[in-house]
């Protein structure tokens, strides 16, 4: 009973912060688009679409920053509540104990979490979506079998949040890597 309330504790303390980096992805989503239509010329000068293109990749990096900063704030906090003040979400001693050890995997997950959520959401605005489908099936198609066989193997509740950090560092660097692919590209829109 205790690993479970353990569990429960992390995961509760992930989605209560889960909107916080999401927000970000929201925000990619509202202002990229804008940067997918040219401003119209203005009376004798001409619109420079690479500097348009460099404006939006420097948005980008902007908001990845924020989403880097963002994540180390809620994973310090997460795992600060599990690690150091337990006794905020539980008085009971035996799963305070047992949630310790879960402080930095879910830390580590938090934290590559905002990253994964910006990145996400440029690639929605810019229209790569057969791409993000690609990241999205792959990644769910490995994940149930490894947590099969961390459920076979009788291992520690550790282990799942050990599963969730690599799964989110899979979908990150699988985005970042698309979006440092497409770098300058124009709209980067997908076509058929």
């Amino acid at each position: 009973p205790a690993t479970l309330a353990a569990h429960q504790i992390a995961l509760s303390l992930f989605f209560f912060a889960s909107p916080f980096m999401e927000v970000i992805s929201q925000i990619a989503q509202s202002f990229l688009p804008t940067f997918q239509i040219l401003p119209k010329p203005q009376k004798g000068k001409t619109v420079d679409k690479k500097e348009w293109n460099r404006a939006s990749d420097r948005f980008v990096l902007r908001l990845e920053s924020v989403g880097i900063l963002v994540g180390a704030l809620i994973a310090a906090a997460v795992g600060s509540i599990v690690a150091f003040f337990p006794g905020i979400v539980t008085k009971d001693l035996a799963v305070q104990a047992t949630a310790k050890p879960l402080a930095y995997c879910l830390a580590a997950g938090a934290f590559l979490t905002a990253p994964v959520a910006v990145s996400e959401g440029t690639l929605i605005a810019r229209g790569q979506l057969k791409y993000l489908a690609g990241v999205y099936v792959a990644s769910t198609a490995l994940l149930p079998p490894v947590l099969r066989r961390i459920r076979a193997g009788g291992g520690p509740v550790s282990q799942v949040w050990v599963c969730f950090a690599a799964f989110q560092l899979f979908r990150s660097l699988f985005f970042a890597g698309r979006l440092l692919m497409t770098r300058g590209d124009g709209d980067g829109v997908e076509t058929e």
